[in-house]
């Protein structure tokens, strides 16, 4: 409730609407939108909706709204979020019933970014790290360790956020710390992790070499890392190799992550929580992506269609999985179809619009482009662009 009063005020102080006036567009009591905006009351999805047109939200808070009734543990319980005062005023006091909560607050926020995106989850996520920090410089003793391993994962989350919004450096910073403090609470998983999404953040910015080395690095540790983690290093690789035109060594390590994939899901309750989204649909869509890159456009087209297809609705909707929906358009693009490629197009576009993609939305904007360039009088591209609009 208080992210989604958070984002109301945001966005009434951006378009410059007060409390009443806002009331008086939405035909909703004015005291009762108070209590909603200042997480007094829970919005309805139909409020929300009511002022996601009054505000130009693009759906954002109607987002927040679904994502609330999806997911009702999401906020701390009373005594949990009693816990963390105390250990924001006396550090020194963190237990591990605090540790369990941020866990769970994480866990919860995870999957809340599935629903809606990554970009209003940058500031509380930020904000919450600065109060966690606070809590690694003071604890000691026995304790330590376990503050040390759930900040990590708090950094990690925090890093992927930043890289999926486009601020890549603060990225950077926070896989850094994520992978410092993970060593020194001896999680090789996490360790792992940094690395692996150094890597991804690499292949983000165009550097193939430093994208393999670090996804190599990832799957070194190889007693103490997780089959799932170290699957996912490998076919981070394997995507590596396929942008380096090398198949044979795509192939190789396409097959290594699969099998490391089986070993995972033979022992799930092995596998730390922060991959809960990978999985067999999962490793399918990154070898369709490899294929793409390799230009085996109708094979990339298969297994991208096959891999959505097996996700969970909830999943599907989420902002990631619409970035693979944009890879089947442009392989139905570069497979010369352009219809298919419109359709898959729009329904990326809009996952894109309720979650505020804006890195997503210019990719599909250039994707048009280039589809208009190459069938200028095509109706379904006509279309597409005003889907777009």
């Amino acid at each position: 409730m208080t992210m989604f009063g958070d984002e109301m005020r945001r966005l009434m102080a951006e378009q410059g609407v007060s409390l009443r006036g806002l009331a008086k567009r939405v035909h909703y009591d004015v005291g009762y939108l108070s209590k909603v905006a200042n997480g007094r009351k829970p919005p309805s999805v139909e409020l929300a909706t009511a002022l996601d047109a009054a505000l130009g939200a693009d759906g954002a808070l109607a987002a927040l709204a679904v994502a609330k009734e999806r997911l009702p543990g999401t906020p701390l319980d009373p005594d949990a979020e009693e816990r963390l005062r105390k250990a924001v005023q006396q550090p020194r006091r963190v237990d591990t019933a605090v540790i369990d909560a941020l866990a769970a607050t994480l866990a919860a926020q995870r999957r809340l970014e599935d629903a809606i995106g990554s970009v209003p989850l940058v500031e509380p996520i930020t904000t919450h790290l600065a109060v966690i920090e606070d809590l690694v410089l003071d604890a000691r003793g026995p304790i330590r360790a376990k503050v040390l391993d759930v900040a990590a994962q708090w950094a990690q989350f925090c890093g992927w956020l930043h890289a999926n919004t486009g601020t890549r450096s603060t990225a950077r910073t926070w896989y850094d710390r994520a992978a410092e403090w993970a060593a020194e609470a001896d999680n090789a998983d996490m360790v792992a992790t940094a690395w692996s999404m150094k890597g991804h953040l690499a292949w983000m910015t165009g550097r193939v070499g430093p994208m393999i080395g670090l996804s190599q690095a990832a799957q070194r540790p190889a007693r103490r890392v997780s089959p799932g983690v170290r699957a996912l290093a490998a076919q981070q690789e394997a995507r590596g190799h396929a942008l380096a035109g090398d198949g044979d060594a795509t192939e190789r390590k396409l097959d290594e992550a699969q099998a490391l994939a089986a070993r995972a899901a033979e022992h799930p309750e092995d596998e730390p929580a922060w991959i809960y989204f990978y999985s067999p649909d999962f490793l399918t869509m990154q070898r369709g992506l490899a294929y793409r890159y390799l230009g085996r456009h109708a094979q990339a087209v298969e297994l991208l269609t096959t891999g959505l297809a097996g996700l969970p609705e909830e999943l599907r909707r989420a902002e990631w999985a619409a970035w693979y929906l944009y890879q089947l358009a442009v392989a139905h693009e570069q497979a010369g179809e352009p219809e298919q490629a419109c359709a898959v197009a729009a329904e990326a576009a809009d996952i894109a619009r309720q979650t505020r993609a804006i890195r997503l939305r210019v990719q599909l904007q250039r994707l048009h482009a280039r589809l208009a360039a190459t069938w200028p009088t095509l109706p379904a591209v006509t279309d597409l662009g005003e889907h777009l609009a």
